[in-house]
């Protein structure tokens, strides 16, 4: 279970909902209607989550004329903040880059750190010069280093008939089940 998934069951989904507009666009600033529309969250109730994140340092207020407007602030509580729930865009645009590669069938995820990932790539054959391309681009988008080892289908059905690992726990991304 991941440590955004944690989150989302200790505190209020509407919370985290108006926390995440915020951090995927830390530069903007929202009204509170538009922070309600956004988030699908009624106007009184963004209002008193508003105001207790103004309270926590996490939400600054700028008045522009008689408008409030709400903004992300910056400062340690934002960064811890937004690495507890941030969504993995370096994996996610990682898993959408590798898909338009049709001679690979599923992406296993070893490991990951806040650096980089290891992962396994399962095709037959799988080409290394596309997958070398699409992850020097990850890295340099995101500092997001991905190390990979590339398996068959029979060396990946192979190892876990003979139980040598369990794949199916750390699969992140099947053509079979998530598309034709």
């Amino acid at each position: 279970m991941k440590k955004s998934d944690v989150l989302r069951e200790l505190f209020d989904e509407k919370i985290i909902k108006i926390i995440n507009i915020f951090l995927e666009e830390p530069e903007k600033h929202f009204s509170l209607t538009q922070t309600s529309s956004m988030t699908k969250v009624n106007v009184a109730t963004t209002l008193r989550i508003l105001e207790r994140l103004v309270k926590k340092e996490i939400i600054e207020i700028t008045y522009m004329g008689k408008s409030k407007f709400y903004k992300l602030k910056q400062g340690e509580k934002t960064i811890a903040l937004n690495r507890l729930l941030k969504k993995e865009e370096h994996i996610t645009d990682f898993i959408d880059k590798i898909r338009t590669i049709p001679k690979i069938k599923r992406i296993i995820l070893e490991s990951k750190t806040d650096e980089g990932a290891k992962v396994i790539i399962v095709g037959s054959p799988a080409p290394s010069d596309k997958i070398a391309a699409i992850i020097k681009d990850i890295e340099e988008k995101y500092k997001f280093k991905i190390q990979y080892v590339t398996l068959s289908e029979e060396q990946f059905e192979g190892m876990e008939k003979m139980g040598l690992y369990n794949f199916n726990k750390k699969i992140i991304w099947d053509r079979d089940q998530n598309e034709d």
